[in-house]
């Protein structure tokens, strides 16, 4: 028995990976909207706005973060 408890962080996905989700959870909402679906859009908005390796111009970075705000709502509203 390991008497350390796991200090391992869970893995970085790339940022070309999460834009494909971000992708396919658009897709999604559009055949079925539902605010379940929405706040997935929001959570990975989130996952990718703070990875590291997102380093997008800043007009296209406040697109991302008004796009967040949004599915949030969305999500609120149900």
């Amino acid at each position: 028995m390991n008497p350390h408890p796991s200090t391992l962080a869970e893995p970085q996905i790339s940022t070309d990976v999460l834009v494909g989700i971000l992708r396919s959870l658009l897709m999604q909402y559009a055949r079925t909207p539902s605010p379940s679906i929405a706040g997935n859009i929001a959570n990975c908005l989130d996952r990718l706005l703070s990875h590291p390796q997102f380093d997008e111009p800043p007009q296209e970075r406040c697109t991302y973060l008004y796009m967040r705000t949004y599915w949030r709502l969305v999500e609120s509203l149900g």
